[in-house]
């Protein structure tokens, strides 16, 4: 009789832990089956035909985003960004990036950066059309979640020809911010133009009034304040702050990767991948409803934004 009781309770105590997994492996299922999509990020890929400088491994950065794109096709993605710099100097640097991402199987958008325009004079009305990216700055989206991507070559001294009235503007705002004292008045740096703040602003009014989640890339980060910024990135933080439906503002730019959260928007600098220590620095945002969860790969740390009620 003490064998059949321990065989009862044996058997009471397995059949328990059985369905202590069941459950505890349909709550991960829940978890992973309200995720809505995914999208893949690149930042500051600076291919140039040259030797290593200090950690920028220039020539090397070609294979780290083949790896990059092998890992994306793994997935599936609704797109792939890349956040800026894709080459470090000469236009025909542009074409051995590209090629590389034109084998992905998700579309890949382009944001520009200031090391895009680091290329021959007679090339820097090409740099935006090569990358698909006429007009510097655009929206798209998915589901209920829209995307804008942000031009910070829009007023700057290195995306404008030399001599030009738009070069004249740049110049007299950087030796005025110089003027001041402020620590992202360098060349390197740039901002959003008038035309281009209309435009945003126009856009975050239609994603609010239609309920929808904003999220914004741009080369350039508005926050930490730590020289990398955006020119003009106080005027574009009043702005962003004012409207609930944004989420996030995803930057390259300051290759050792940043974040911070001022509001509700989520502050996101992705590692630049020239600087790659590991065999590839990327990520993969998977999008909730309640949440931003990036996988990085690489140097690329992983992150759980919030999205707030």
């Amino acid at each position: 009789m003490n064998k059949i009781k321990l065989f009862i309770f044996l058997f009471c105590i397995l059949l328990m832990d059985h369905i202590a997994c069941s459950q505890n492996s349909g709550e991960n299922t829940d978890i992973q089956s309200d995720k809505l999509f995914s999208f893949g990020i690149i930042a500051d890929v600076q291919y140039a035909d040259v030797e290593k400088a200090g950690k920028r491994d220039y020539r090397n950065s070609l294979d780290k985003l083949g790896k990059c794109v092998t890992e994306f096709n793994t997935h599936d993605l609704a797109f792939a960004i890349s956040l800026g710099d894709l080459i470090d100097r000469d236009f025909a640097s542009f074409h051995k990036p590209t090629d590389i991402l034109d084998k992905s199987l998700a579309p890949v958008y382009y944001a520009v950066g200031n090391h895009e325009f680091s290329v021959e004079e007679e090339y820097k009305n090409e740099v935006r059309r090569h990358l698909n990216n006429s007009k510097g700055y655009f929206n798209f989206s998915v589901e209920n979640f829209i995307f804008l991507v942000l031009d910070g070559t829009d007023v700057s001294t290195f995306a404008q020809s030399k001599g030009s009235k738009a070069y004249e503007l740049a110049m007299a705002q950087y030796e005025e911010m110089e003027k001041q004292g402020f620590n992202n008045a360098t060349t390197w740096n740039g901002g959003i133009g008038k035309k281009q703040f209309k435009w945003l602003e126009r856009q975050l009014r239609i994603a609010e009034n239609a309920n929808s989640k904003v999220i914004l890339f741009c080369h350039w980060p508005l926050l930490p304040e730590n020289g990398t910024q955006l020119w003009n990135n106080g005027e574009i933080l009043d702005l962003i702050n004012n409207f609930s439906c944004v989420l996030a503002w995803i930057s390259g730019h300051h290759h050792a990767g940043h974040y911070e959260k001022s509001g509700n928007v989520h502050h996101l600098t992705i590692n630049g991948m020239v600087e790659a220590q590991q065999e590839t620095s990327c990520g993969i945002m998977e999008v909730y409803p309640d949440r931003l969860r990036l996988k990085g790969y690489g140097d690329q740390k992983d992150y759980v934004l919030e999205i707030s009620k």
